[in-house]
């Protein structure tokens, strides 16, 4: 079939093309597709929706740089354009579910060249430097997954599931807690490079600097909770699920503290929360 195609090219405009690649997209077969759609884009490269279909054609056949290459051409195409801006944003997604389905099938390395591609065209996205980390951890590149991790939670700081990921890391080594230092250095005045180097470190006096630098970062006063006692722990962990009510081990550790009180009724109410919270995962 592939060659068929390839004899065909002198035959058909680029409409022809593109509407002949869009239907082996559909079908799933992605090397006609590309085949087809590279023919169209040549054809016609002042397209910006041709560039669009290329762009979704070389991902599927594992060229993930060169696909970011084709969205931006449809960018700078059409920079104003809200069918490209709407291209672009479904293609970040489509990235990140690609990448997912190779960390699925156990091709941790094929995911990670698709998450570099993405990173580097959509940097502000928490989910796919998440996936980046999970990719490069599946490799045992611990020290690149923990800067992975710290790069989605600077961009997403109030995402649990970010920091679930991060903490299966921590500690980590010497090498990463270079990093971590470093990074607390140069955003001293942020909560979030002081908690990871508490993590790393497991010091409470940095939980306690987090803290104290930001009232609202709940994840330093469910970590400070552990070494304080238990009155200045509930107080904590009662700001906790204050600041974040859907974290459910804030409410177990509640339940525990409440139940070594005698607050029998408090202990109940948080048991109950925490499981239903359990319930829904």
């Amino acid at each position: 079939m592939v060659m068929v195609l390839a004899l065909l090219l002198l035959q058909a405009g680029a409409e022809e093309w593109l509407a002949k690649g869009v239907e082996a997209l559909k079908a799933g077969h992605a090397q006609e597709a590309r085949i087809a759609l590279e023919e169209a884009v040549r054809q016609a490269p002042g397209e910006p929706v041709m560039w669009l279909a290329v762009a979704e054609a070389r991902l599927r056949t594992g060229a993930a740089a060169e696909a970011v290459a084709a969205m931006e051409q449809a960018g700078r195409l059409a920079p104003g354009s809200a069918m490209v801006t709407r291209g672009r944003a479904m293609f970040g997604r489509r990235m990140g579910e690609t990448a997912q389905g190779l960390l699925d099938g156990r091709r941790e390395k094929e995911a990670e060249g698709v998450l570099r591609a993405a990173v580097k065209a959509y940097a502000g996205e928490a989910e796919l430097w998440r996936l980046l980390g999970l990719a490069l951890y599946a490799q045992g590149r611990n020290g690149e997954a923990v800067g992975a991790f710290v790069q989605a939670i600077d961009r997403a700081p109030e995402e649990e599931t970010l920091y679930a990921g991060l903490e299966t890391l921590l500690p980590a080594g010497a090498e990463v807690e270079r990093r971590l230092a470093g990074y607390a250095a140069r955003h001293a005045g942020s909560a979030l490079g002081w908690y990871l180097l508490g993590l790393e470190r497991g010091d409470a006096a940095l939980f306690e600097k987090a803290w104290a630098l930001d009232g609202k970062f709940w994840p330093a006063a469910f970590a400070l909770h552990r070494g304080v006692a238990p009155g200045r722990a509930v107080a904590l962990l009662e700001r906790v699920v204050e600041l974040n009510p859907e974290y459910g081990p804030a409410y177990y550790a509640l339940a525990q503290l409440y139940a070594k009180a005698g607050e029998r009724e408090k202990a109940l109410a948080a048991r109950k929360r925490h499981h239903v919270l359990t319930e829904r995962r």
